[in-house]
């Protein structure tokens, strides 16, 4: 690939959900205002957005994954995006620790330690966290549901460029990858999101303790955004010569077109959102 978010329920049942989260809409007529403040928020998800995706598109793809690039990128991405907007204060704190652990490490020890070694730790100090801190808001049980809705969503959308791909002459440029993306994602993340929730439910996926739920959230941001970190510095400096320091090189050709297409995509998407009167998810 190359380019320049209870299994024994009957069907009766996920249907009404499914159903409830298309119609649960704001019959109240648009607002232009409403409508550029959707935008503008969408705008700066997509920008947060496009370069999680190229990092991982660039990983994927020279690990020889191919057409099926778009596949695991886009879906790694809608889910940790899903987790990162879902998770509130404890996304927050967890990407600080991520950011913490890789600048520091990187200072101290970059021609000594690879870049999986810093995830971990980052991973590690973020659960031993998540495991001791008693955060004052609500728990982030949600976070694994709209994880689901982030990945399956990211894969159908990432699934749908790997086939179209190969019939067109040409790859496709980053800015119409990410404004695809962000734009068909964000809408089908919104449509099916509340579906999920409830499978999420079923599945029993929210009857585990908070402080194990907010422990594995916070180890998983933190490690993507220590790993980030090292994605984003490496060309600038001397180490780990080989997958992770190409990608990264690749990534910053990539990135200033990736973040263009992302948050019109964004905006797009925000705005149309609102227009047809989806509701926001963030309560959720």
């Amino acid at each position: 690939m190359t380019f320049s978010q209870h299994p024994s329920s009957s069907s009766s049942e996920i249907a009404q959900t499914f159903g409830a989260s298309i119609l649960s809409r704001d019959t109240a007529a648009p607002s232009w205002r409403m409508a550029l403040l959707r935008g503008i928020v969408w705008g700066l998800i997509g920008m947060l957005y496009a370069p999680l995706f190229t990092g991982f598109a660039e990983l994927f793809e020279g690990l020889g994954f191919g057409h099926g690039t778009y596949i695991a990128a886009a879906a790694l991405a809608g889910g940790v995006g899903a987790a990162l907007y879902g998770a509130r204060e404890v996304a927050l704190i967890a990407t600080g620790i991520g950011v913490l652990v890789g600048v520091l490490v990187l200072m101290l020890f970059a021609e000594h330690i690879a870049v999986f070694h810093v995830v971990l730790v980052a991973s590690a100090v973020a659960g031993l966290v998540g495991l001791t801190v008693s955060f004052p808001a609500r728990c982030s049980r949600h976070v694994p549901g709209k994880t689901m809705a982030g990945l399956a969503t990211g894969a159908l959308c990432g699934g749908f460029l790997a086939l179209v791909e190969p019939f067109h002459p040409n790859p496709f440029p980053s800015f119409a990858v990410l404004a695809f993306l962000v734009s068909v994602n964000g809408v089908l993340y919104v449509s099916t999101v509340r579906w999920w929730l409830s499978l999420s439910r079923r599945l029993h996926c929210e009857s585990r303790p908070c402080y194990i739920i907010e422990s594995l959230v916070m180890a998983t941001l933190a490690g993507v955004a220590a790993g980030s970190v090292w994605m984003m510095i490496g060309p600038l400096i001397d180490f780990e010569v080989g997958l992770w320091q190409s990608a990264s090189a690749s990534m910053h050709e990539r990135i200033p077109m990736a973040i263009l297409g992302g948050l019109f995509g964004g905006a797009l998407a925000g705005m149309l959102l609102e227009f047809f009167r989806f509701s926001w998810v963030h309560d959720l």
